[in-house]
């Protein structure tokens, strides 16, 4: 199998599958493919065009500056290559849509890079739910935060390349909580904002979403770039989810389930075998097969992290303080 690899900023998680072969090409955008090609072994091109022509790969991956991804994912569809894209899928609803019809009318799979569907610990959340030791979920809460660092690229100064922090940051948090619990999205108000870094100003640091899921269970998720620099990690990942026998609580590799019995807990650490099924998987949704995600809720996902910007951005709330008599 031959997989091409189209720009920098993406996880490249399908990099781990064992039986692929690999090549770079530039995104017009990053132009360090092939520092990448020669340090992760690989060939080279010089664009997406040539590594097509002359590498002919089964499989595109996409992972560019990230409100540029919709674009060369559509121009990889129309090459008649399968994809997987880092995410967002697209950075308006209309590239999202154009992404839609283009799997219709080609009967080729996109499918985006959710990462977090892998990790242990929100397997075993997951699987708490679903075997029911929770009773019916009343509450979600989410969390996504990361150390911002000493810079980030120059696209994240823009809302044209960067795309927002909700369909970047947000947008694994978003996943989880709905994967874990199984239920979907209906309604969305929102805020963001930058507070902290005035150098980038088409970006975000912070948001705070409030969704409304299927049968009316409200879902709280927050993303921030705001992780202090001396914190022991990168990032802290929170997953909790309140149910009317127990509660469960995920806190990056670690989850604990609290219920009438008492309180349990599981350590959930992520291993190289973790990634090897994630690559396989992602592969095998891309060629239209079974897999922990698929391309409809690859779509999905992305409609709702651009709903929730959109309502951000519009500072559509569901009532106001000052509408109400007091």
């Amino acid at each position: 199998m031959k997989i091409g690899i189209i720009g920098g900023y993406g996880h490249e998680s399908i990099h781990a599958h064992p039986e692929a072969e690999f090549a770079w090409a530039d995104d017009g955008y990053d132009h360090q493919s092939a520092t990448r090609a020669t340090s992760r072994g690989g060939r080279h091109f010089a664009d997406m065009a040539t590594l097509l022509r002359e590498f002919d790969p089964t499989i595109i991956y996409i992972g560019s500056a990230y409100a540029r991804n919709g674009t060369l994912a559509a121009a990889a569809l129309r090459a008649g290559k399968s994809v997987v894209c880092e995410k967002p899928l697209a950075s308006s609803p209309e590239d999202l849509l154009t992404l839609r019809t283009l799997t219709e009318s080609t009967g080729l799979h996109i499918v985006a890079e959710y990462t977090m569907r892998w990790h242990p610990s929100v397997l075993k959340v997951r699987e708490i739910v679903q075997s029911g030791a929770l009773g019916r979920p009343i509450m979600v809460q989410g969390q996504k935060t990361y150390k911002f660092g000493a810079s980030r690229p120059d696209f994240y100064r823009q809302r044209a390349t960067f795309g927002g922090i909700i369909p970047w940051v947000a947008s694994h948090a978003i996943d989880y909580c709905s994967w874990c619990t199984g239920l979907a999205y209906l309604s969305v108000s929102a805020s963001h904002g930058n507070r902290a870094f005035p150098d980038y100003p088409g970006m975000e640091d912070h948001a705070a979403l409030f969704f409304q899921m299927a049968g009316q269970i409200p879902c709280l998720i927050t993303a921030d770039f705001l992780r202090p620099q001396g914190a022991a990690t990168h990032g802290d990942d929170r997953l909790r989810i309140t149910g009317e026998k127990a509660v469960v609580e995920m806190i990056d590799h670690d989850v604990t389930l609290i219920d009438a019995a008492g309180t349990h807990h599981w350590h959930c650490p992520t291993t190289a075998t973790c990634d090897i099924q994630r690559a396989r998987d992602l592969v095998s949704a891309a060629l239209g097969g079974p897999g922990l995600l698929s391309m409809a809720e690859s779509f999905t996902v992305t409609a709702a992290t651009l709903a929730a910007r959109t309502a951000a951005d519009t500072h559509a709330q569901t009532g106001r303080l000052a509408e109400i008599e007091i």
